[in-house]
């Protein structure tokens, strides 16, 4: 009897190319795998907290992909081990981002030649590893099509070689995934604005300065005593953000995001497991699908877990989860991502996670979207009102006759907005009541803000001055061009009147780069404290 055991070439497919359903993960894999030596070279000393950098760069006309971080390196004297390993790591689980060894060799299935280069500080040599990708591709197709059997060993001995070269700086460190003529089938690959987008959520950035709600996010995590984890990523010379911004496009209609609101996860014994952040706003509708920032997003060690719809499963209507812009933060270390990093393996940690998540979503959330439509559909009955009021009131001026028939929707619609602001009227009043004393929560909040930003733009609706109606006789020249109306004098404006502060944030952050309005946002917020 032949005890030995054999592994087939196959089981480097299933491990690699075969468990990815988009090409662009490799992009997240080879981050998190230069984040995690970046950490330690952190704590090596080796580099200062910040000074981390992973740098990508695509040459779209090449199809050459280059993935370069200056963290630790690899020592001459463990490169050949260290690499030609398959499913072996050093890496702790729960503290390392990837752990399970078979990350860096995810690039076999896109391009010709998959090159790995590697130097540590003080040595004079500069180690590489260069795999004939394409050749290994073909023993696999041979090994399942013809039957053809060739053993892991096989197509390693066969396809991957080691070498050595002068280093040109000693005090220089560095490990670079390189990927050689990408495939024809994978050039979505180095579509730049398709990766940069793509890793605008899942890498693990910081927020774009234009999204002003990120001081109060990191605040919130810090007073946790989980501050969020970002390195610096650029692609192609620039750096990649998490494109998070306050105005949306919502199956309704323009939206934006008033405020931040923050919620726990805490296990029995008061361990936190989980935390998240997600945007307050009119809630007027669902934000549309081509809305990459839409949805509230998974992400664990700040990396994201899955796609937009992660956690979708877990409120009661699917379109719940639409209405809202956010992340949760995973925190425990049993919340161990599955091989795909689409979710969690399956464990005790995870059926608590889910609970917990389940609870707030289908109580907390599913209450303040359903509340914030119906408090809108309100103030639609009272601002459809007052449209018709000013409709009537121009025909009268104008010197034509109201008609029984708009004179009956008028009434009609007056009737509506009454009840509407009696309705809003018990509203507010419950909700300030709540708020004034101890046992009031998310969603008194939620509504209150909803309130507050629908009496804000209503005051700057109703504060517009009225078009006035200026009979214009055109002369003969003119007969053909339309006539514009007057524009309202500046002297007009009402310099008592109190702009919202949401409303500055976004005049500042249009007039200006994203650098300075983050600064000058600081500072107001400062003063304002």
């Amino acid at each position: 009897m032949n005890d030995n055991v054999i592994v087939g070439v196959n089981i480097l497919e299933e491990l690699t190319t075969g468990k990815y359903r988009d090409s662009r993960i490799i992009f997240r894999e080879y981050i998190q795998n230069a984040c995690d030596q970046i950490d330690a070279a952190v704590r090596s000393g080796l580099i200062a907290s910040g000074e981390g950098l992973i740098e990508l760069w695509i040459d779209t006309e090449k199809r050459h992909i280059s993935i370069e971080d200056n963290a630790t390196g690899i020592p001459s004297s463990q490169f050949r081990q260290t690499l030609y390993s398959i499913g072996e790591s050093a890496k702790t689980l729960g503290e390392d981002k990837g752990f399970r060894g078979i990350g860096h060799w995810c690039g076999i299935g896109y391009c010709k030649t998959l090159v790995f280069t590697s130097k540590v500080k003080g040595e004079a040599i500069e180690s590489v590893m260069t795999c004939n990708a394409e050749k290994m591709r073909q023993m696999m197709d041979a090994h399942n099509l013809h039957k053809v059997h060739y053993t892991i060993d096989d197509a390693l001995t066969a396809t991957v070689t080691f070498s050595e070269n002068k280093a040109k700086d000693l005090s220089s460190h560095y490990f670079k995934v390189e990927m050689f003529n990408v495939r024809d089938v994978h050039t979505e690959l180095c579509v730049l604005q398709q990766v940069k987008d793509y890793l605008s959520f899942v890498a693990p950035v910081g927020y774009a300065p234009a999204f002003y709600f990120h001081h109060q996010i990191h605040k919130h995590a810090e007073l946790a005593n989980q501050p969020i984890q970002e390195y610096n990523v650029l692609v192609n010379g620039e750096p990649v953000l998490k494109k998070y911004a306050p105005s949306f496009t919502t199956s309704k209609g323009e939206d934006k995001i008033t405020e931040v609101d923050f919620h726990d996860c805490k296990d029995d014994d008061g361990n936190l497991i989980a935390w998240l952040w997600f945007g307050l706003s009119h809630f007027q509708g669902v934000l549309k699908k081509e809305n990459q920032m839409r949805g509230i997003r998974l992400r664990t060690q700040n990396i994201q877990i899955g796609g937009d719809d992660a956690l979708q499963k877990l409120f009661k209507e699917d379109r719940g989860q639409y209405y809202f812009i956010g992340e949760v933060f995973a925190i425990a270390k049993d919340l161990i991502p599955n091989s795909q990093r689409d979710y969690f393996n399956e464990n005790e940690a995870r059926v608590q996670f889910e609970r917990l998540l389940s609870e707030f979503f289908n109580c907390a959330l599913n209450d303040i979207y359903r509340e914030g439509s119906k408090i809108n559909s309100k103030y639609g009955k009272i601002e459809k009102a007052e449209q018709l009021e000013a409709e009537i009131a121009t025909t009268q001026a104008s010197g034509k006759t109201v008609s029984a028939e708009q004179q009956q929707k008028l009434e009609h619609a007056q009737r509506e907005a009454e009840n509407a602001k009696q309705e809003l009227a018990k509203i507010r009043e419950k909700t300030e009541e709540k708020l004034s004393g101890s046992d009031f929560g998310t969603v008194e909040l939620a509504v209150n803000e909803i309130i507050k930003s629908n009496e804000e733009q209503r005051a700057t609706r109703l504060s517009r001055p009225a078009k006035p109606v200026v009979p214009v006789k055109p002369s003969p020249e003119m007969s053909d061009k339309p006539v514009l109306p007057p524009i309202p004098s500046i002297e007009n404006a009402k310099p008592d009147k109190l702009v919202p502060l949401s409303k500055v944030r976004d005049i500042i952050c249009k007039l200006t780069d994203p650098a300075t309005a983050d600064a000058i946002i600081a500072k107001i917020e400062k003063e304002l404290a």
